[in-house]
């Protein structure tokens, strides 16, 4: 059985196999194989595994190891790339975990910034004086735009007014088009950056520029957050975090207009926001007190 597991492990690395991955699963294998040999009181063989065997095992890590579901997941993952490579070299006849699906995982919400978070950034941003910067950071944060969507936009696609403005996404993920409202602060923000414009008149010039001309790399907008993140005190984020705090800070003001976040975020399907909505635990016990 050594050589199998050692032959198999070779496979891997031929592969190119990270050796964190590679260690991960070797891991994951022999907690199997332990399993399997003090169950059965038997040496392991992979022809003799059943999916009854499989499902046994991931119950044990559920209920006598009380493994992290995730822990599991990645366990049953390896088993079933381990079980793949046995049928195809003639170890085993059928792949007993085919038909084992993993656990299903609680949905997360994504990780927003907190409100306190939020109003540090914003401070920061504010604070060094950078009207570029800080347009930059009052879209993300007022708009929920992808970083791909925001690096996109031209001169034209701002529309600013004493009373209104939006922006035009014009392709989207899967090539959606779509026109976001702005709010004053994210109006006042554009408007003083577009009086530094190099090109403001020229409505095809790209929005947002640098010192060394138009910002096109993402990671150029992802350095711009860190400066300030760092000065604000607070944890490094990407731009997709402002996207998700965007959603969030909706929802908490319009509670339960998930067509209004879809069609602003730009997705499809309301199944695709609905994980703005999923509570935590603080929130599930808060509401359980009050039925009590």
């Amino acid at each position: 059985m050594h050589s199998i597991v050692e032959d198999w492990l070779a496979d891997l690395r031929s592969q190119g196999r990270s050796p964190h991955t590679i260690a991960a699963y070797a891991r994951a294998l022999a907690h199997f194989i332990r399993w399997s040999e003090q169950t059965y009181g038997e040496p392991f063989d992979p022809a003799r595994i059943i999916p009854r065997d499989v499902r046994d095992w991931l119950a044990r890590q559920q209920t006598v190891e009380k493994a992290r579901p995730t822990t599991v997941n990645q366990r049953l993952t390896a088993l079933k790339r381990f079980f793949a490579w046995a049928v195809e070299k003639g170890h085993a006849r059928h792949d007993p975990t085919a038909a084992v699906a993993g656990l299903r995982l609680p949905p997360r919400r994504p990780k927003a910034l907190t409100e306190k978070e939020t109003r540090r950034l914003l401070r920061a941003v504010h604070a060094a004086g950078n009207v570029r910067d800080i347009a930059l950071v009052e879209v993300l944060l007022g708009t929920g735009l992808r970083v791909s969507e925001l690096l996109a936009l031209r001169v034209g696609d701002v529309v600013i007014r004493k009373r209104s403005g939006w922006l035009t996404v014009r392709r989207g993920k899967h090539g959606q088009y779509r026109d976001v409202p702005l709010t004053a602060a994210v109006r006042r923000a554009l408007a003083a950056y577009l009086a530094t414009h190099p090109q403001p008149k020229n409505p095809d010039a790209p929005l947002w520029w640098g010192e060394r001309g138009a910002l096109r790399d993402r990671s150029a907008v992802g350095r711009v957050l860190q400066k300030y993140t760092r000065a604000a005190g607070i944890r490094d984020i990407g731009p997709h975090t402002l996207r998700h705090t965007f959603a969030t800070r909706y929802l908490a003001a319009n509670p339960g207009d998930l067509r209004g976040l879809a069609a602003l975020l730009g997705h499809a399907s309301l199944s695709t926001v609905m994980v703005y909505t999923e509570p935590h635990l603080e929130d599930l016990a808060e509401r359980m007190e009050r039925v009590g």
